[in-house]
Formats: C-alpha cells, structure tokens, sequence
C-alpha cells in the first residue's frame, strides 16, 4: 500500500507545482514530486502502477512546458533548476512530448534560449 500512497503524494505535489506562481517553489515541488515517484521500490510496483507513473510524469512535463512561457524571469537558481528538470528527471517525456507538439517544442525552446544563443547551443548539444 505504501507505492499507492506515495503515487498519490506525488500526484498531490505535481498539482502543488502546476499551481504554484513562484517558479523557485514550481520547481522545487516537481524534483520533490521526481524524487518520491524515483524512491518507490520497483518490486513493489504493479504494472498499472507504473503505467500510471509514467502517464503522471508525461503529463506533468506536458503542462511545464506549457508553463515555461511565463517563466522568462526566473532567477538564475531556478533556471538552472529547470534545467536540471527537463535535460535530467524529465529528458525521455521532454523528449516524447515535443517531438509531437510543435507549439511545446518552440516553448521549450525560447526558454532555453533565454540564456543566449551560445549557452541554447551547449544544452542542445548534451541533450542530442
């Protein structure tokens, strides 16, 4: 039962960062959010459970994307935090999601360009 109640926290704390207006908060709640699904013991993790898990992430980093447009400024603490989030935990969904969604890919794009081209390119390149 502790998987169920942990996938349910989880989701409570994806919420908490969809809601969240402060990107510093946004961000700390999804890694927290990462790090409850990533501490779940895989044997102790049923098929449905783990498809579930893995609809949560790809949702989740759906709406972050969506959201990366408002957050132009953001410190550089949290930039490099959402960095973190979207080239290491949320690399395969980023991946997925905006290679079937144009409109998230150019969103995803102009945040990472917010930096300049030069550092866009480096991230691009360790992301290829």
């Amino acid at each position: 039962m502790s998987a169920a109640r942990d996938i349910a926290g989880a989701r409570d704390l994806f919420e908490k960062a969809e809601r969240e207006t402060k990107p510093e908060l946004k961000a700390a709640a999804l890694e927290e959010a990462l790090a409850l699904l990533g501490s779940l013991d895989p044997d102790e993790v049923s098929d449905a459970q783990r498809q579930l898990i893995a609809n949560l992430r790809l949702a989740h980093t759906r709406r972050l994307l969506v959201q990366l447009v408002s957050l132009s400024s953001v410190s550089m603490d949290a930039w490099f935090d959402y960095v973190h989030l979207l080239f290491g935990e949320l690399k395969r969904e980023v991946e997925r999601v905006t290679a079937h969604d144009a409109e998230l890919k150019e969103s995803y794009v102009r945040f990472i360009n917010l930096l300049g081209p030069d550092v866009a390119k480096l991230f691009q390149r360790t992301r290829d």
